[in-house]
């Protein structure tokens, strides 16, 4: 019977769906009647049958869509109770509902649907019910549901709402039949005796246990009186009531305090206490309180956008107060601010226009002061760039508008240029044909460029920012530069590129140089009169006395100055290469680009520029003061015209490039390498000066080692002249006077490398760098090195050789080491859930210290995590156990000692 049953189980259902219709409307013809249908036939027939389906009379207790099941094992219809029983893997689809489980059973009379597991050949038990109704889901040992009226009766129920997990004894679920904007339905879970936890373990680690809890899908949860749970074990911990807000949309609402922090010196304080605020569906923002017993406190305020394809950022906005007390036991106030604000546009925004960049200010070093790891303690410069770019379409301009800010926190000094405008024509050929006729003319080839920059910047102390004083140290100017050029080629070779620069300031003010009037200082006169001085009369002390202080002041109005040069430029490149078709060697290619030219420029000092320049005199006294020249725009932020005769000057320069090519057997091909990159040699020849017409030749470049890893960098300096005992060059070449070409004036060598653990082993290993992109980074249990996969080192050595002063008016060729430390950073997972972390640990082999060891050590526990965290330099150091980030991560034991408490240092 059960091999019948397997061959013929497709016509199963069908036959039972007909038996349900012949029980629902029973056989007997006069159930028709009662329907409103005629009980006789029409005489006459059209071609089509209309049926009118309003006269059909449909039970009030039948479904309203079409109910869709499975089972893998068997089904059963029980006819005369109208029961369907599906055994194993059984499946019900009934309109959004979707019910999974071992066993079901389909009661068609109540309209009731029971799930349970279903025990397996082997007598296990298998097929957890699983409950599907839109976005809602959840699983149970055993579960009811009522189709009519959407109740259903759970038990030992387990449901995920957002990263919240609520497990309960019993739930009863209710659906509803209205539905939100986004088409899912207002349902609703009164859970009884419930763990809420963000634990995914079978039996959860900790939780907030209660009595009774509500669950409204996609929008919150809420709690009656409950207590903190961990290990199965109650704690002291309660909760009155809780409101957990899980829905996917932003709502309005409180930030609930995720910290907390014990100072000796600031006492209890909660951090993190605000309110969130979305704007608009673009636009959100948040703003954040901190606050101690002592009276410190501050206040963030963030703001966020994104406007998708189009542009997104963050704006944030913070001052802290921190109250501490002195030795004395007064209060002291560290009042610190900063500025932080970021804008990115989409590539493909707009074609023609971009605006972007980031501002990072702070006062009073407040990064500084408020946070304790490696980046924040010792980040001494600050810096900010907000462009505005706009381009023209087919026109050679490009418009743009900046604002610049440096900053150094450690001298507190600060840069900024508000506003940098910047006009720039690229390169034309204004006699060129717009149609190309013939052979290029040579007028054809001449070029023209044009540059106009205007800005201002200012000069200040962070404590100084907003105060008039700032504005005070403003310094304005317009520049606009133009220059042409003419390319040839001569001897078809050598590019020779004659040109004409002009240079042409704006200013708003000029400076005018004077002495102060003589501030004496007197000396009385005493006369010995037997036992007794008298005093006879005051005297000028000359050393004490002010006769030659001078002071800057500024004359507001237009002003300007013009510039000019014209030169000759000659460069070419030159190729050397030496090829081999066999073995490892395969060839080596020398590129040599040599250059030279040659610079004209007026004397300012004379005629129609002479009013560039000014005099004053050095001091008040008749007969001792000298006549001093300066310049008018010695406070420019162009710069000024330089105060010396006529100059001729020719520069010469040459740069190369060493390369060479040799065979790898993994790739089956010839590689080519750069030994070096960037050998130069440059200098000049003033021809108008009177001695010291050769300049020092410099030299410098980069020799690259390990794919990259290490670089070297150098930096020599040579004369062709000697030098007296102060170490100042004099009009005798070496070469005559000490029978050597030239005289080292300078000598630097740099070594940097900073690598990863894993690229070290790449260098060294033999697989190629392509398969071992599919390496994993992940340690294995017997690999060392594993460990250290992510761990980054980092050495930096400089070698110097320069002339130092004694002491004594001399000086003394000098060779040190300016520069030797490394520096570690990164992680090391000792085990699966321990982990060694290093934001910093340095050392300085100079000064034989560490530098600011910034340690960390972090233990996995599945749903939380305990980490500590140390600066001993600092003397502060933080303590945490702690849920992960979630929902409940408010949950945590925080013990730390801030920089402001901080006693013993390392």
């Amino acid at each position: 019977m059960k091999k019948l049953y397997r061959k013929y189980r497709v016509f199963f259902p069908i036959l039972t769906l007909f038996l349900s219709v012949l029980t629902t409307y029973g056989q007997s013809p006069t159930d028709t009647l009662r329907y409103g249908q005629q009980d006789s036939i029409p005489d006459k027939f059209t071609d089509s049958t209309v049926v009118d389906l309003k006269r059909i009379k449909v039970s009030s207790e039948s479904f309203e869509d079409v109910v869709k099941y499975a089972a893998k094992d068997s089904m059963w219809f029980d006819v005369k109770n109208k029961r369907l029983h599906l055994y194993g893997q059984a499946t019900v689809n009934y309109t959004t509902l979707n019910i999974k489980a071992g066993y079901i059973l389909l009661d068609y009379n109540i309209n009731e649907i029971s799930a349970e597991e279903f025990a397996d050949t082997s007598g296990h038990l298998t097929g957890l019910p699983e409950f599907e109704d839109g976005d809602q889901k959840f699983k149970a040992e055993k579960l009811r549901y009522n189709f009519k009226t959407k109740k259903g009766i759970i038990y030992e129920t387990r449901t995920t709402q957002e990263d919240l997990y609520v497990l309960s004894e019993r739930a009863k679920f209710i659906g509803s039949e209205t539905q939100d904007t986004s088409g899912r339905s207002n349902n609703t879970i009164y859970n009884q005796n419930a763990i809420l936890t963000t634990c995914n373990a079978e039996h959860p680690h900790f939780g907030i246990r209660t009595r009774q809890l509500k669950v409204i899908p996609d929008k919150l949860v809420v709690t009656g009186f409950s207590d903190v749970e961990i290990g199965g074990i109650p704690t002291p911990l309660v909760l009155p009531f809780g409101f957990f807000p899980i829905s996917k949309t932003r709502k309005a609402g409180l930030i609930i305090p995720r910290d907390f922090e014990f100072a000796d010196r600031e006492g209890l304080g909660l951090k993190d206490f605000g309110w969130y605020q979305p704007i608009n569906d673009h636009i959100d923002a948040k703003v954040l309180l901190n606050a101690y017993t002592s009276g410190s406190w501050g206040v963030q305020g963030t703001l966020r956008y994104d406007d998708k394809y189009r542009y997104n950022g963050d704006f944030d906005l913070h001052f802290n107060n921190r109250v501490t007390e002195d030795a004395r036991a007064q209060k002291v106030k560290l009042k610190s601010f900063g500025l932080k604000w970021a804008h990115r546009q989409a590539s493909k925004a707009h074609p023609t226009r971009n605006f972007g960049g980031s501002i990072n200010i702070e006062t009073n070093r407040d990064q500084n002061r408020n946070q304790n790891d490696y980046q924040s303690v010792y980040k001494n410069t600050l810096s900010s760039n907000m462009t505005y770019t706009q381009r023209f379409p087919g026109r050679p301009y490009q418009f743009s508008a900046s604002l610049n800010h440096s900053q150094n926190t450690q001298s507190r000094d600060m840069t900024i240029s508000l506003p940098n405008l910047n006009f720039t024509m690229q390169r034309i050929f204004p006699f060129k044909k717009k149609i190309p006729d013939g052979v290029e003319k040579w007028y054809e080839k001449i070029s023209l460029t044009y540059n106009s920059q205007l800005q201002n910047t200012f000069l200040a102390k962070d404590t100084t920012l907003f105060t008039r004083k700032t504005l005070e140290t403003s310094r304005a100017g317009m520049r606009h530069q133009a220059s042409t050029d003419y390319n040839f080629k001569l001897f078809k070779y050598l590019n020779v590129a004659p040109s004409v620069s002009y240079e042409e300031n704006w200013y708003p003010y000029t400076v005018r140089k004077k002495l102060l009037p003589t501030r004496l200082a007197y000396d009385s006169i005493f006369q010995q009169e037997g036992t007794q001085q008298i005093f006879v009369g005051l005297a000028v002390d000359s050393l004490r006395s002010k006769f030659n202080q001078d002071t800057t002041l500024r004359e507001w109005g237009f002003s300007s100055y013009r510039t000019f040069r014209a030169g000759l430029s000659v460069n070419t490149a030159l190729f050397f290469t030496k090829q081999f078709k066999q073995g490892w060697f395969r060839g080596i290619r020398h590129t040599m680009k040599p250059s030279a030219s040659v610079g004209f420029g007026p004397d300012f000092t004379k005629s129609r520029w002479a009013n560039y320049f000014d005099t004053y005199y050095t001091d008040n006294r008749p007969g001792r003061g000298q006549q001093k020249i300066y310049s008018i725009y010695d406070d420019g932020i162009y710069g000024k015209p330089t105060f010396s005769p006529q100059s001729v000057i020719i520069s010469y320069g040459i740069s190369n490039i060493l390369e060479f090519k040799h065979y790898s057997a993994r790739r089956d091909t010839v590689l080519r390498k750069r030994i070096f990159d960037g050998l130069t040699f440059s200098g000049s020849y003033n021809v108008s000066a009177d001695t010291l017409k050769w300049s020092d030749i410099s030299t410098g470049g980069v020799f690259r080692f390990f794919k990259g890893v290490t670089n070297l960098n150098w930096d020599l300096g040579f004369s062709p002249y000697i030098n007296d005992a102060k170490g100042n060059a004099i009009n005798k070449f070496a070469l005559r006077e000490e029978g050597r070409l030239l005289r080292t004036t300078r000598f630097g060598i740099r070594v940097t490398s900073n690598l990863t653990i894993g690229q070290l082993r790449n260098i060294f290993s033999k697989k190629d760098d392509k398969d071992d992109k599919s390496r994993k980074s992940a340690a294995k249990p017997d690999d060392l090195l594993g460990w250290f996969e992510n761990f980054r080192v980092s050495h930096d050595i400089a070698f110097m050789r320069q002339l130092l002063p004694t002491g004594y008016g001399t000086v003394k060729d000098t060779f040190f080491v300016s520069v030797n430390s490394i520096r570690l950073s990164g992680d090391i997972p000792l085990t699966g859930s321990w982990k060694l972390g290093f934001g910093n640990i340095s050392y300085n082999f100079q000064s034989k210290s560490l530098v600011y060891p910034d340690l960390r050590i972090i233990r996995d526990l599945h749903c939380w995590e305990m980490s500590l965290g140390w600066q001993p330099t600092r003397g502060t150091y933080l303590f945490s156990l702690y849920v992960k980030p979630s929902s409940l991560d408010f949950l945590k034991i925080p013990y730390r000692k801030n920089n402001l408490d901080a006693q013993v240092k390392f």
